[in-house]
């Protein structure tokens, strides 16, 4: 009896672990997206003074591409120049957000996404020879018979060297037996100049890792910042995964949201709107 207990105690475990690796290796990627058509993009750069508006955008934007969106377009651009990329991406987000058209998008394996578009905001495409159905607005991969899935991609049979479903990438499965071991709350991160190397690390609070691994151990991981190296900060924190300024160096002062400090010498010639528009050639109108 007690033999099988053991047993039956055993298949629950290993169950269980082949549930979590499961979730862990199939998880499914998303970001919530918007269609901006004509919105003015206003940041706010220090507490008491109103948001200033720094140009208009048009875009079909989502919450994983605004990284992408701040650094290749000239709005955006101007606007990290001005308050900073914390501000920035906090008014993108609250654009999105706040905008009607806005959907919680999902993106299943095999897909590159997003690909927002006004007439979908949820589009994506499917790679590796996977196909998307429904075919109208897709919202999912598959492999279509005949073809059979072999090393993660869908090909014929007679292409597959096994012809038989291939397990998962290694590194892969090596990412998810470190997070196993990493106690909740940390993550399982690398270690720079060592390539076998990881260590687990607390991203919610970590002043180096503050939000994401310095090293991330898998591509699309979240990116890390590290808060002591902010110019001009004294007294910083990592709060839920954000840097919060504390205090900052004499002839700084922090910017509106914490996140940064602002050299008072550049805040005065934000401030004086004429010098704001030499600056940037606006010519007192806004990007577009």
């Amino acid at each position: 009896m007690r033999v099988a207990n053991f047993a039956l105690l055993a298949l629950s475990a290993i169950s269980a672990n082949a549930r979590v690796l499961h979730s862990l290796l199939s998880r499914e990627t998303s970001s919530v997206c918007a269609s901006l058509a004509n919105q003015p993009l206003a940041v706010h750069i220090v507490n008491g003074i109103p948001p200033v508006t720094i140009g208009i955008i048009n875009v079909c934007l989502c919450t994983a591409g605004i990284a992408d969106f701040m650094s290749s377009n000239i709005v955006a651009i101007a606007a990290v120049a001005v308050a900073g990329a914390d501000a920035t991406q906090a008014a993108l987000t609250n654009l999105i957000l706040s905008s009607a058209s806005h959907r919680t998008c999902t993106y299943p394996d095999h897909s590159s996404g997003p690909v927002c578009s006004p007439n979908n905001v949820c589009g994506f495409t499917c790679g590796d020879g996977f196909v998307g159905t429904p075919q109208a607005f897709p919202t999912d991969c598959v492999c279509p018979a005949p073809n059979i899935v072999c090393n993660g991609k869908c090909i014929s049979a007679a292409a597959c060297p096994s012809s038989v479903a291939a397990a998962p990438v290694k590194r892969d499965l090596e990412y998810a037996k470190r997070n196993s071991v990493c106690k909740v709350g940390y993550t399982a991160c690398g270690v720079f100049g060592k390539s076998q190397a990881w260590e687990c690390v607390d991203t919610q609070s970590d002043l180096e890792s503050c939000g994401g691994c310095t090293v991330p151990l898998t591509f699309g991981s979240s990116r890390d910042v590290d808060c002591t190296a902010i110019q001009g900060v004294s007294d910083v924190s990592c709060v839920a995964g954000r840097c919060a300024v504390g205090r900052c160096l004499a002839g700084y002062t922090r910017s509106y949201d914490n996140s940064y400090c602002i050299r008072n010498a550049d805040l005065e010639a934000v401030i004086d709107a004429s010098v704001l528009a030499s600056v940037y050639g606006l010519e007192h109108h806004p990007l577009s």
